[in-house]
C-alpha cells in the first residue's frame, strides 16, 4: 500500500516523499511539475518505490489518476500556494482555489477512492495577530486571527477539512506547521511555476554560501519558531501511520528560542565554504539577506509529543551540521536548478 502525497515536489512535500522512500515506503507523488532532475536523482537512490504523476490540484480526473497510480492506504496532503502580498494582490483567486477548494477536492478524491486517513498541512500563520502577542500559540486556546490572504485560506481549509471528516466519517488531522528550515526549499519567485513566494534566510544564506558570495544581513535578527524540515517530513508520516488521532489540529514545531541562529549557521557556513563571507549592512546599505516576516513567538508542541511521541531536533549544531551536510553535497545544483 502507498501513501499519496499532493505537493510531492514543494519544499514540504519533498522532505515527506524522502522520508517515505527512506523507510522503503511505496509512494505516489502528485503536483504540477515532476520532481527536479537532482531531487528525481536523491530520491531514487532511497529504498522505497516513488511513482510521479502530474496534474492540477483542480483537476479532478487527474486526481483520480493519482489514486489509481497505486493502492492508496493514506494521503498526506502538502500542495498549497505560500503567498507573500504581492501574488496575493494579483492572484487572489488562485491562492483561495488551491488553498481551500483544492483541499475539498483532494478530500473529495480521497473519499471517492475509499481512503480514510488524511492528513492536512496547515500553517502556523494561521494564528495571525497572535503570533507577535507573548505566550505559546496553544492549538485550542489561543485566538485564531489570520490577516493574510494565505492565513485566511489555511485556516479556512482547516475548518473545511474538520467539517467534511465528520460528515464523511474520514480521519483527518491538520498540523500547523513552524517555519522550515533545511532541505529542498526553492525560491519560488525564480520559477515560472513556483508557488512559494518565501524563501528562508537560511537558504539563502546556503545558495551565497555555494556561489562563493558574501551575504550582507539586516542589523537586526528576526528569529522564527523555525523547525527542520526533514523532522516535518517524519513527523507528517507517524500522523499518516498512527493507531488513532485523539485530536484534530498538532502544531509542529521545535518549540525553542532560536536566537543567534543566523549568525551562527553564516560561521557553519564560512567553515565549509572558504569563499563564503558575512557580515552586517552598513548605515544606509541594502542587505541582499532578507527575512519574510517580523519575529514571531513559539508555539506549544506538547501535544503533538503527548499522543503520538514526535520530539523535533532541538540541537541546533547537529541541525546546523546535517543542512551543511545536505548543501554541500546537494546544494550547488539544487540552487542552479
Amino acid at each position: 500500500m502507498a501513501i499519496l502525497v499532493t505537493g510531492g515536489s514543494g519544499y514540504v512535500g519533498l522532505n515527506v516523499v524522502e522520508a517515505l522512500a527512506r523507510a522503503g515506503r511505496e509512494v505516489v507523488t502528485f503536483d504540477r511539475i515532476l520532481p527536479p532532475p537532482v531531487a528525481a536523482a536523491e530520491l531514487s537512490a532511497l529504498p522505497g518505490r516513488i511513482h510521479a504523476v502530474d496534474g492540477d490540484l483542480m483537476d479532478a480526473g487527474a486526481l483520480d489518476r493519482a489514486f489509481h497510480a497505486a493502492p492508496i492506504e493514506a494521503v498526506i496532503h502538502t500542495a498549497a500556494v505560500t503567498s507573500g502580498p504581492a501574488r496575493e494582490a494579483s492572484e487572489p483567486q488562485r491562492v483561495f482555489q488551491v488553498n481551500v477548494l483544492g483541499t475539498i477536492g483532494l478530500l473529495e478524491a480521497a473519499r471517492r477512492a475509499s481512503v480514510r486517513r488524511v492528513v492536512v498541512t496547515s500553517s502556523g500563520a494561521a494564528y495571525g495577530e497572535s503570533l507577535y502577542r507573548p505566550g505559546l500559540m496553544q492549538e485550542d486556546a489561543t485566538p485564531v486571527l489570520p490577516t493574510t490572504l494565505y492565513a485566511t485560506t489555511k485556516y479556512a481549509a482547516e475548518r473545511t477539512a474538520r467539517r467534511l471528516a465528520e460528515l464523511w466519517q474520514m480521519e483527518v488531522a491538520c498540523t500547523r506547521l513552524g517555519t522550515l528550515i533545511g532541505p529542498w526549499e526553492r525560491d519560488g519567485s525564480s520559477h515560472a511555476q513556483g508557488v512559494r513566494d518565501n524563501f528562508g534566510p537560511h537558504s539563502q544564506l546556503a545558495r551565497i554560501a555555494v556561489a562563493g558570495g558574501e551575504a550582507v544581513l539586516p542589523a537586526d535578527e528576526c528569529t522564527r519558531d523555525w523547525v527542520y524540515s526533514p523532522d516535518v517530513g517524519r513527523a507528517l508520516v507517524m500522523l499518516a501511520d498512527a493507531p488513532a488521532l485523539p485530536h484534530f489540529v498538532y502544531n509542529l514545531s521545535a518549540g525553542i528560542d532560536w536566537s543567534g541562529d543566523i549568525a551562527a549557521w553564516c560561521e557553519v557556513l564560512a567553515a565549509r565554504f572558504p569563499g563564503f563571507r558575512h557580515r552586517i549592512a552598513r548605515a544606509g546599505e541594502t542587505p541582499n539577506v532578507h527575512y519574510t516576516d517580523r519575529a514571531r513567538s513559539l508555539m506549544a508542541v506538547q501535544r503533538f509529543e503527548a499522543d503520538h511521541g514526535f520530539v523535533a531536533t532541538r540541537d541546533r549544531a547537529a541541525i546546523h551540521c546535517a543542512f551543511a551536510d545536505w548543501v554541500e553535497r546537494v546544494g550547488r545544483a539544487w540552487h542552479a536548478g
